[in-house]
């Protein structure tokens, strides 16, 4: 398609890509986060924190809530991750195939983890820089994954190479993200609205998930663009592929 061929990009027009490679093949996306999801899922509906404010009297509440985040955590990154590996194949031009792309997360669970782990202390430390330093964290870092993904990478690499992408296009990174955030975070303060209506805390996680497995993939496949966008603007990806692909197209039968 057109409208999602390799070249770079401004901030809008990375975004609107995303959207359009997402709506080319929307339900293998979504049952790629799906499949992510389902712990959990599973994990909400089992451990549902009771609300109160006593913490001290109901330490159960705090384990159960801790368990909860961390297994999002774990759902989110692992998601992430399969998205932006099965939309690099589709922008690429490749073979894209839903099951082999959760197949080939398996051995990089644990780096994809330990980065996550790792970039999650350092937004922390962010926040204490009057949040300021969330913001350049974030676009420093905007990489970690995609790179362990794509490029095969150790943890330890991955933070060198999304530091050397993110060089002199800080601003650029952020504003991206900013813009898809804030487009999901919108989104989702319209389906919390509908799910609070409901009046049951199993539809409210019910609807919150279905949102996730529908509008995640949005996220990821932002990223994975961004992280090509800009390898073309200092790498010259997009005629280092180009010529890749030309020296793969079988040449013409002589007579």
């Amino acid at each position: 398609m057109s409208e999602v061929r390799l070249r770079a990009r401004s901030v809008s027009e990375i975004v609107d890509a995303a959207f359009a490679l997402y709506r080319r093949d929307a339900g293998q996306y979504m049952l790629i986060m799906a499949v992510a999801m389902v712990p959990r899922l599973i994990a909400q509906l089992i451990w549902q924190p009771e609300q109160t404010t006593d913490f001290i009297s109901h330490p159960e509440v705090i384990m159960a809530t801790l368990l909860l985040s961390v297994v999002s955590v774990i759902s989110s990154l692992l998601g992430h991750a399969a998205i932006v590996k099965y939309g690099s194949d589709v922008y690429l031009g490749q073979p894209a195939d839903a099951a082999r792309t959760v197949r080939s997360m398996v051995p990089k669970i644990v780096p994809i983890l330990w980065a996550g782990f790792l970039v999650g202390f350092l937004y922390f430390a962010g926040l204490l820089c009057f949040f300021i330093g969330v913001f350049y964290v974030a676009a420093r870092y905007f990489a970690l994954t995609t790179v362990i993904v794509l490029e095969d990478a150790s943890v330890m690499d991955a933070f060198a190479r999304s530091s050397a992408l993110s060089a002199g296009r800080k601003r650029h990174i952020l504003n991206t993200l900013l813009l898809v955030w804030i487009i999901y975070f919108l989104l989702s303060v319209c389906v919390g609205l509908v799910g609070s209506l409901m009046h049951s805390n199993v539809v409210t996680i019910m609807v919150a998930t279905l949102f996730t497995i529908v509008g995640a993939p949005i996220i990821a496949i932002t990223n994975m663009i961004l992280y090509y966008d800009c390898r073309i603007r200092g790498e010259g990806f997009d005629i280092e592929h180009m010529a890749a692909a030309m020296d793969r197209a079988p040449a013409p039968a002589t007579p």
